[in-house]
């Protein structure tokens, strides 16, 4: 399994249309070949974001990051000038 994680920097004033875009997208992400799990959380103290996923395969991921879905989000994120990283690690350890 893999986890990927995507945070912004998010200020106060961002944060109702970043909420509305991802109440409207992450149904459709959950949806992506290998998603298993999504996780969002906010720290509105310190500015920023992040949305976590758990993904079946490597495999997944380096398909939905080159296909069109992806191009959605990027492109809310360029229109609203957030500051955004992308990271993704092997998930070595899951307790259930």
């Amino acid at each position: 399994m893999i986890i990927s994680i995507t945070s912004s920097k998010v200020n106060p004033e961002q944060a109702p249309e970043v909420e509305k875009f991802l109440q409207e997208f992450l149904p459709r992400f959950k949806r992506e070949p290998g998603v298993i799990a999504i996780y969002h959380y906010k720290r509105p103290e310190k500015g920023d974001e992040a949305t976590i996923v758990i993904w079946g395969d490597e495999k997944s991921l380096k398909r939905y990051r080159e296909g069109v879905l992806i191009k959605e989000p990027i492109a809310f994120e360029q229109k609203l000038g957030l500051q955004t990283t992308r990271e993704a690690y092997p998930l070595v350890l899951a307790l259930k």
